[in-house]
């Protein structure tokens, strides 16, 4: 039988015998030690991948709340905008039925280059801006 020293301090001293027994327990207890570390292990890694995925799926969700709501403004500008275009669209066909009507084109002329009807006399007042420079 063959004798191991081994020492923690200076000033215990002890001998541990090196048999079959002493084997088995130093083994036990190191299977002890390594099935605790292998369970910490585990605990850490799914305490820390779930935080982890959980902070992915977070940043992913407040980056689409942001795209959301930058797509929500546009989509206001483009009502917005859409309703001018609709409203000048109506002021058009409007002045397109207007301009088929002879009546309303012949009343344009006269007010705009000074035509005049047969027997009709045309008097150029000034404007009020000429007025007041008198």
């Amino acid at each position: 039988m063959t004798k191991r020293h081994s020492s923690k301090d200076d000033r215990q001293n002890y001998t541990k015998l090196d048999n079959d027994y002493v084997r088995n327990a130093d083994k036990a207890t190191n299977f002890k030690v390594q099935s605790r570390k292998r369970k910490m292990r585990r605990i850490v890694f799914f305490a820390v991948i779930p935080v982890i995925i959980i902070g992915f799926l977070l940043n992913v969700l407040a980056h689409q709340n942001e795209t959301l709501a930058a797509k929500e403004k546009k989509k206001v500008e483009v009502e917005q905008q859409l309703a001018k275009l609709k409203e000048e669209q109506e002021l058009l066909n409007l002045e397109i039925t207007q301009l088929e009507d002879d009546e309303y084109i012949a009343k344009i002329l006269r007010k705009e280059y000074f035509l005049s009807e047969e027997g009709e006399i045309i008097f150029a007042l000034p404007k009020k801006e000429d007025k007041k420079d008198d």
